[in-house]
């Protein structure tokens, strides 16, 4: 495991406004590697052409073909929020934990042959009250997308996207419903909780890009999660997004261009109306249909166990 806080990115990296950091997102989509589609379809042919089991190994064959799974890695991002108590203690016993090796994530990790990263997104430093001002300026915003991108620095040939944070689904739920629009904001469970003097502070401030929702609504993991889909799409690697954080920066991701997003697949998600809305935009199913509440990153290790299953089958065809 490894920790390290959030770089300052150097000046020259620094766009000018949310359009520039778009435009260097959606390069990156241009030149990344396509899926294939035929491996795909033959794929899916094997598993009957339906099912769960059909549409992971489709898509585990869009981008990797027949080759077995060699190269796993697990990362979580943890961050911290300025109006929870004790986060950052929390997210240091979450850390702390998996750099000792314990718990269900390292067990299950060390079972399936996957690695596991975590890392400390200066969580002695929240980001600011979105409820009050924009819980990122677009400074930090870009810094935290290019350190994101580092999940893809060991090479993996499946990455897992996950979070420690305490209180991600309530910044993750107000950014979804930032993005989706209207439609989305009568989903609001409460109209005088956070979300919805957040939400509400947001749109006040006309964000034009999914950039300046981000910065506006975020916290530094989300961004973090962006980066890494960013990076790994750009290297044609596959991804398991699991949890409610990393369903918000798949929107993101979404949104700044629709190609960005189709070699994730997402492990599980809530099971309510502002997840279930994201899901659509996005074009995802979860594999599993409700959140077990394990550990953080479990069910994206469940994923693994199933592609596992998937390759033996494959084998013995």
């Amino acid at each position: 495991m490894s920790s390290d806080q959030t770089p300052s990115a150097p000046p020259s990296a620094i766009a000018p406004n949310g359009h520039a950091v778009t435009d260097d997102f959606q390069a990156l989509v241009r030149d990344a590697p396509l899926p294939n589609a035929a491996a795909a379809a033959s794929e899916r042919d094997a598993f009957d052409g339906h099912g769960v089991l059909a549409e992971l190994a489709a898509w585990r064959a869009s981008w990797m073909d027949k080759a077995p799974v060699r190269r796993p890695i697990l990362v979580l991002f943890a961050a911290t929020y300025p109006d929870v108590h004790d986060a950052a203690a929390a997210s240091r016993r979450r850390l702390e934990q998996l750099a000792q090796g314990g718990g269900a994530t390292n067990r299950l990790a060390r079972k399936l042959g996957a690695g596991v990263e975590a890392f400390d997104l200066a969580i002695d430093r929240p980001v600011r009250d979105a409820a009050f001002a924009p819980a990122m300026t677009l400074r930090e915003t870009a810094a935290t997308l290019a350190f994101g991108m580092e999940a893809i620095a060991k090479a993996p040939d499946l990455l897992m996207l996950s979070d420690l944070t305490v209180a991600s689904e309530r910044a993750a739920t107000a950014l979804i419903l930032g993005l989706i629009g209207e439609d989305g904001r009568s989903h609001i469970p409460n109209p005088q909780d956070w979300i919805a003097r957040a939400l509400a502070r947001a749109i006040a401030a006309g964000p034009q890009t999914p950039i300046d929702w981000l910065t506006e609504l975020g916290g530094r993991e989300i961004a973090a999660l962006v980066g890494a889909i960013f990076a790994a799409r750009a290297s044609g690697t596959p991804v398991i997004i699991d949890g409610l954080a990393g369903l918000a920066a798949a929107l993101v991701a979404h949104r700044i261009d629709p190609r960005a997003a189709e070699h994730v697949v997402c492990a599980s998600a809530g099971d309510d109306a502002v997840c279930r809305a994201a899901l659509l935009q996005i074009g995802l199913a979860p594999i599993f249909s409700d959140q077990t509440g394990g550990s953080r990153g479990v069910l994206g290790l469940g994923v693994l166990g199933l592609l596992r299953t998937i390759e033996d089958g494959s084998d013995e065809a």
